[in-house]
């Protein structure tokens, strides 16, 4: 089920996702869901990513976990 949401821009914005809606051929509604949908999914991801990254300056990889891995993967000289 979809709910109504209204939301204020600025003139310059809305002239991008008109200009977007125009290339894409696509509605305003259109143009807005995707870069909500965008929007939410990348901050999804940098929170996972800084969840990892706090979670590596806690518990460091060690050369025993990665270090065989890494020399294998190595070109031979």
């Amino acid at each position: 089920m979809s709910r109504m949401l209204s939301v204020r821009i600025d003139e310059v914005l809305l002239d991008q996702v008109d200009r977007e809606r125009r290339r894409a051929a696509a509605s305003r509604a259109r143009v807005v869901k995707e870069a909500l949908h965008l929007g939410v999914e990348r901050r999804r991801i940098e929170a996972a990513v800084r969840g990892h990254r706090k979670a590596y300056e806690r518990l460091p990889v060690t050369d025993a976990e990665f270090g065989p891995v890494l020399r294998a993967q190595r070109w031979p000289k």
